[in-house]
């Protein structure tokens, strides 16, 4: 069965380094969520995102499930996750230079 992060329709954001698959878990009026895709936008980074409070309130509900479960210090947003295997809540710029740019 299909689990709920690859249920979401992301929106593409191109960008020259496309070495990671990186992916930002967003609220669409979080000051902290639009600074941390800015951050990514000015570097470069390609990502996909997806504002959870604009899709289906199940699928949000369960994705965000599925989030805290498979990484657990998921408490704040934005969710950045890389290569699906590491992710950090909140937008603090050098942890986000750390996981985007290592």
């Amino acid at each position: 069965m299909e689990s709920a992060l690859q249920r979401i329709e992301y929106d593409l954001e191109p960008g020259a380094n496309t070495d990671k698959d990186v992916r930002v878990y967003a609220l669409s009026t979080c000051a902290f969520c639009r600074r941390g895709m800015e951050y990514l936008k000015k570097n470069g980074i390609a990502f996909k995102y997806v504002y959870l409070d604009k899709i289906d309130p199940d699928l949000k509900r369960q994705a965000k499930a599925e989030l805290k479960e498979k990484f657990r210090n998921i408490t704040v947003f934005p969710v950045l996750v890389v290569d699906d295997t590491e992710a950090v809540a909140g937008f603090v710029e050098e942890e986000w230079k750390d996981m985007v740019e290592a």
